[in-house]
């Protein structure tokens, strides 16, 4: 049997985020991140709602974060001889066209953000009578541009380089694991090109039932299926390395970024709700092996399929779109300080959720509301919808558009930063919603606790998380837990190499958690909320022009009938009267 250090058999995990390229060195006795390098990936916007990725940038990252991670192990007296494999974990939908015979890359990879197939996904939803869930029965996912599959089509149709490889039969799709995979493994020479099953869903072309590509799915969006990769489990051995300080090491787990969560933060019991915020947000509820299909605008998912014979869990999945990238657009393109003021003897500038009127809690009484504690006693009644490129979860609105509303002259941006966070866990509350709407007829939620564990880069943010739990009235738990998407995907790559087991992460990997409580009331949540349905509304009329006409048309009757309140305010008046005038007859009768 092999030995190794103290620290047992070590993997890494190379991770591709919306922002960073990471490689993280696992040790699998207790999940402690050894060492890591990450470098900041690029994001080039060439027009409004276009993000897209240089691939090679991206690959030569790769390469480097796993050469400087390597020098490190040896610098901390590790043997890195102890790596026993890679795992890959990436951002879903992120799209890659390359060719195979050059190993070249044909266009910049389009983030799964971009929304350039606007145009086409209209053209799809006239066909279909504006059906969204067209294809959610084979699919389980709506129409939309945050897919691959959109995004594949537009690179047939737009960008000469990709129709020249079609035509000669050297194209190759893929998404990020793909691609780094592909070279990995020896690019043009004997490149593997193969994906896992949660990525390859989020292209909109696997059969969620059979989990293979689906040529009624591929017929619709007229993509050839030649060029897609093989689909295989999250467990199990792709390939191996070839060149670099990794030479001959196999790729043992791939897994996308959201379901990795979902194991990384040992979500493993049907149930339990996960929420990761980043420049997005993702909510996912496990339900197993059974796959729900969902009819309040969630996805249904396969969370992991920890080897080739294993059974499939799946999830429902609530994607929102714009979570801290609504913080960092009002830092960066408004320039708006977003920090929240806070002090040490007020129990966070969450209590103001209560309301004027209400008591403010530790030292600051109400004889001491001065400007330090003012901000905190006095929230704005703002609310922000940052529908920037639609709404996703639960809504699927490309042509929705972001709104504020309640702006006054008094309005700071303090107040903007506080609806902001807000906006996010409202969303997060919709979702939430859709997931009791969606497992009513099977599951008694009275059984389970309203919990939701809380990971990603923003949820070091307390001032932010304590905003969520307010609005949402769930108890939020946060592990203490470097990169759970990471650790997620070092679990499915340990499982094949069996050195670990879900039982074994259960009891070793567990970190400790701190729990962050709602410090509303319920009747104040439900105003709030009241008014966020009523922007949502608004947000998602933008471009009805119909009823922005009638509402012109209103606005200009009342500019020119000054009496319009005094005749709105009759039938009520008519109301009174005739309701006291019964009063006294009906007590005259009861004397008679």
């Amino acid at each position: 049997m092999a030995q190794y250090g103290n620290f047992g058999p070590l993997i890494g995990v190379i991770y591709l985020s919306n922002t960073h390229c990471k490689f993280m060195i696992f040790s699998t006795k207790n999940a402690e991140v050894l060492t890591f390098h990450e470098l900041k990936l690029k994001q080039i916007v060439h027009n409004a709602g276009w993000l897209e990725y240089d691939p090679n940038e991206i690959w030569k990252y790769t390469q480097e974060c796993i050469e400087v991670a390597y020098k490190n192990l040896v610098i901390l007296e590790i043997s890195p001889h102890d790596i026993i494999a890679v795992g890959i974990c990436n951002m879903r939908g992120t799209t890659v066209m390359w060719d195979k015979e050059t190993g070249n890359a044909l266009h910049n990879a389009i983030g799964w953000t971009d929304c350039r197939c606007t145009s086409l996904l209209k053209t799809l939803l006239n066909n279909v009578k504006q059906n969204v869930d067209y294809l959610r029965p084979l699919s389980g996912l709506p129409l939309s541009t945050c897919f691959s599959a959109l995004k594949i089509k537009w690179l047939l149709e737009n960008v000469t380089a990709v129709k020249e490889a079609l035509a000669s039969d050297t194209l190759c799709f893929g998404t990020l694991d793909s691609w780094i995979m592909w070279n990995l493994t020896g690019s043009e020479t004997c490149g593997v090109h193969s994906t896992d099953v949660t990525n390859a869903q989020y292209t909109g072309l696997m059969n969620i039932h059979t989990m293979q590509w689906d040529e009624k799915l591929c017929n619709f969006y007229r993509i050839p299926m030649q060029i897609l990769p093989k689909i295989r489990s999250n467990s199990e051995i792709y390939g191996y390395i070839i060149e670099g300080p990794l030479n001959n090491t196999p790729i043992a787990g791939v897994i996308g970024d959201q379901p990795a969560a979902l194991l990384g933060q040992l979500s493993l019991n049907v149930g339990q709700n996960v929420c990761n915020i980043d420049d997005s947000c993702f909510v996912l509820l496990n339900t197993g092996e059974e796959l729900i299909e969902s009819e309040n605008g969630l996805l249904s998912i396969v969370s992991y399929k920890l080897g080739p014979k294993a059974k499939a869990c799946h999830a429902l999945e609530g994607a929102i779109s714009n979570a801290g990238s609504t913080v960092q657009w009002l830092k960066e393109g408004l320039r708006i300080n977003t920090e929240i003021n806070s002090n040490d003897n007020v129990v966070e500038v969450l209590n103001t959720f209560l309301g004027e009127s209400s008591m403010i809690s530790s030292s600051c009484s109400s004889s001491i509301l001065n400007a330090e504690c003012g901000v905190a006693a006095r929230r704005s009644e703002i609310t922000f919808v940052p529908a920037f490129h639609g709404l996703y979860a639960p809504y699927w609105r490309y042509d929705a558009r972001g709104i504020i509303l309640g702006l006054t002259s008094q309005t700071t941006a303090e107040n903007v930063t506080q609806a902001a966070y807000e906006a996010t866990g409202f969303q997060i509350h919709e979702v939430l919603e859709a997931f009791k709407r969606d497992t009513a007829a099977n599951w008694n939620w009275k059984d389970i606790k309203e919990r939701l564990i809380f990971g990603g880069d923003y949820a070091e943010n307390t001032s932010f998380v304590q905003f969520i739990a307010d609005i949402v009235g769930f108890v939020l738990e946060r592990p203490q837990t470097t990169a759970p998407c990471a650790l997620g995907a070092m679990i499915a790559a340990g499982i094949t190499m069996k050195v670990v087991d879900k039982n074994y992460a259960q009891i070793a990997y567990m970190p400790p958690a701190d729990a962050i409580s709602p410090t509303t009331t319920p009747n104040r949540r439900a105003l709030l909320y009241k008014r966020w349905e009523y922007a949502v509304k608004k947000c998602l009329s933008w471009n009805n022009y119909e009823t922005f006409e009638e509402d012109i048309a209103l606005f200009a009757q009342r500019e020119r009938d000054t009496n319009l309140p005094i005749r709105r305010s009759l039938p009520g008046s008519i109301f009174l009267t005739s309701a006291f005038v019964f009063l006294i007859v009906a007590k005259f009768l009861n004397q008679k």
